[in-house]
C-alpha cells in the first residue's frame, strides 16, 4: 500500500494544498485548511509527512517552506490504483462506470472526445 493511501484526512488535505501551490509555509497551509488547525498542530503534521518522505522543507528567510517530494502524477496514479482495488475489486472499469454514472460529473463533449482518444491509444499499445 503507498504512503498515500496512509494519509489521515488533514495529511490529505496538506498534501493538496502543496500539490496545489507547489510550495507553502506554516502560514500559507493553514490558510488552506477548512477548519484549520493551529500552527504548531499544522507543524507536527508536517513533522509526520517528513518522516514518511512525502514532504521536504528548505529555509527562507525565518520560515520553512515545505513543498512535495515527488510529483503529483505518480502520486495521484499510486492512489487511484489502491481505491480501485479496495473500492471496485481491481476493475477500473467498474470505477470508470461508477464515475461515469454519478450525478457529481458533467463531462462536456470535448471530454468525453479525449477519453475515446486515450482508450484508443490505451488500446493500440495492448492495454
Amino acid at each position: 500500500m503507498s504512503q498515500q493511501a496512509q494519509l489521515s484526512r488533514r495529511e490529505r488535505q496538506i498534501m493538496d494544498s502543496l500539490y496545489s501551490r507547489g510550495e507553502a509555509t506554516v502560514l500559507e497551509l493553514q490558510s488552506d485548511l477548512p477548519s484549520p488547525p493551529t500552527p504548531t498542530a499544522i507543524r507536527t503534521m508536517l513533522r509526520i509527512l517528513m518522516d514518511k518522505s512525502l514532504i521536504q522543507r528548505h529555509k527562507q528567510g525565518r520560515e520553512f517552506v515545505y513543498a512535495p517530494t515527488s510529483p503529483r502524477r505518480p502520486e495521484g496514479t499510486k492512489a487511484l490504483k489502491h481505491v480501485v482495488q479496495t473500492f471496485f475489486d481491481g476493475s477500473f472499469k467498474q470505477a470508470l462506470a461508477a464515475q461515469l454514472a454519478s450525478d457529481d460529473e458533467d463531462l462536456t463533449d470535448d471530454e468525453l472526445r479525449e477519453m475515446v482518444k486515450l482508450i484508443k491509444a490505451a488500446r493500440e499499445k495492448g492495454n
